[in-house]
């Protein structure tokens, strides 16, 4: 799948500059459909829909604009839109039926991460989507506010009119539209969870061994989280590895086969597969098992050309670390280099933003899709806060370096929404490349659209950004000063000669 994150975000930012809001619904001569005035909200969108072949009609004259989509309908309009990618394998619902017009749709959302049913292997295949489930769906697809400044639409629990998906969906694919794909991402964020890959009942919760959250009413194991988090901050697509044969629900029936397996050499079969031609960087993430690695992680490992591509493991474990794992990941990655991993405990997996944040800011990966790497130069900088002196660096770019030709310069900055302080500066930077919708912990940045100059210190709980930004250089100092700044506070940044 084309790395969507970026694309369409990048494709909000156009869109902003060109006065283009989500919320703007034109007006229209004729709908074609006797149920849907010209001049109703969402006239625009059911036009849009149906000449994009995404939304039919009920009939050939009717909408149905006040009805609802079902969840089956509404993966196999997101599978259109993406091109309707070939898929190979089965997925593990037991209420799809093979063959069914839906089934390569519910498959590919189950691979691509966006949907997880009900739990106990039931997808909710005729349900209607409520607007709860379609606002989640749409925040794992794309970081696009696809749902916003939608009239009716509160993201509860009733359920989504057909007019409201509509409308989500002309939003995001005229971003997707608007967007310049610069290629297929560079990262890719593969997970194996017990959840997906175990026939749970029904009223699975997180105080069993399946490690289970719940997240706006749908629930997702804690290594799943973790690789959402990971996808989120790197713009990485994700996969879930999924064996063609569920594990058993009892967590010591688990533990015993995969030690049988382990002294077996067993490679379980798979039933999800990725092409990793177009990825240099492989984030590979499972629940540690008798302190070791889960062998479904190893078929997917030892079943891939990884010559030349980077592998950096993370799991989750109740307590004990990540034991011997990631010796075994290294065993298994013929031809890769493989960094230092990251090892959470399931009961710190919900409140580890900034624990995953400081670990890639720690990795220096490679730029996303450009085929650049970071700006290995640095210039040393002093930031200044009241008593306080921080050390942070410039990157060696011309971005950078336009902003040290303006240093030393004091700059009055606001503490803004508990991550962030910026303030504009002298001159504006001419930017060069692509901007980025998201920041790490400790990022300095540029953002032309209001010229200021930015430090972000917390991943907060909203790391999407509405404005895009460039990094140019670093804080390396602790960042504790910063959340209790005041809301505008004098900052002096200076090169250390």
């Amino acid at each position: 799948m084309k790395h969507l994150k970026k694309t369409l975000s990048l494709a909000l930012a156009v869109l902003l500059a060109l006065g283009i809001s989500v919320q703007a619904f034109a007006a229209v001569e004729d709908t074609g459909f006797s149920d849907v005035d010209a001049g109703a909200w969402y006239a625009e969108a059911v036009m849009y829909c149906r000449e994009h072949g995404l939304m039919n009609g009920t009939s050939n004259t009717t909408f149905a604009p006040e009805s609802s989509l079902t969840r089956a309908m509404l993966v196999t309009v997101l599978y259109r839109s993406a091109g309707s990618p070939a898929v190979t394998g089965t997925d593990n619902f037991s209420d799809t039926m093979a063959g069914a017009y839906y089934a390569d749709a519910v498959l590919w959302a189950s691979q691509q991460g966006l949907v997880s049913g009900y739990g106990n292997g039931l997808f909710g295949t005729n349900d209607p989507i409520t607007q709860a489930h379609l606002n989640l769906i749409f925040q794992r697809y794309t970081s696009v506010a696809a749902t916003e400044n939608i009239p009716g639409f509160d993201g509860s629990s009733r359920h989504a009119t057909r007019a409201q998906v509509a409308a989500a969906l002309m939003n995001y694919t005229m971003f997707q539209e608007a967007a310049s794909p610069s290629g297929d991402s560079r990262i890719l964020v593969a997970y194996f969870s017990r959840y997906g890959n175990t026939d749970y009942d029904d009223d699975v919760d997180a105080t069993t061994s399946a490690s289970v959250v719940v997240e706006d009413g749908q629930r997702q194991g804690t290594t799943e989280l973790i690789a959402r988090m990971i996808a989120e901050q790197t713009g990485g697509d994700l996969h879930l590895i999924e064996t063609a044969d569920a594990y058993p629900t009892d967590f010591n029936d688990v533990v015993s086969q995969n030690h049988q397996e382990i002294a077996n050499g067993v490679r379980p079969a798979l039933s999800s597969s990725v092409d990793l031609t177009g990825y240099d960087v492989i984030f590979v993430g499972y629940p540690v098992w008798a302190s070791n690695t889960p062998t479904p992680v190893l078929s997917f490992l030892e079943s891939q050309s990884l010559s030349g591509k980077t592998v950096i493991p993370f799991c989750t474990h109740d307590g004990y670390g990540a034991g011997s794992s990631y010796s075994s990941i290294r065993s298994s990655s013929n031809g890769a280099t493989v960094e230092q991993g990251l090892a959470i405990e399931s009961t710190d997996a919900a409140s580890s933003e900034r624990t995953v944040a400081n670990w890639l800011n720690g990795l220096n990966l490679p730029s996303v899709g450009t085929g650049n790497t970071q700006p290995q130069g640095e210039t040393a900088i002093r930031i200044t806060i009241g008593d306080t002196q921080l050390n942070g660096v410039l990157y060696d770019s011309s971005m950078a370096r336009q902003f040290i030709a303006q240093l030393p310069q004091t700059i009055t900055m606001s503490n803004y929404g508990g991550r962030e302080v910026y303030g504009g500066i002298d001159q504006a930077i001419t930017v060069e490349g692509e901007g980025q919708l998201r920041f790490g912990d400790g990022d300095i940045t540029y953002c032309p659209s209001n010229n200021t100059a930015a430090i972000f210190y917390s991943q907060s709980s909203r790391p999407n950004l509405t404005m895009t930004v460039y990094p140019i250089g670093k804080v390396t100092s602790d960042l504790s000063i910063f959340p209790d700044l005041p809301s505008r506070v004098e900052i002096t940044f200076e090169v250390i000669s």
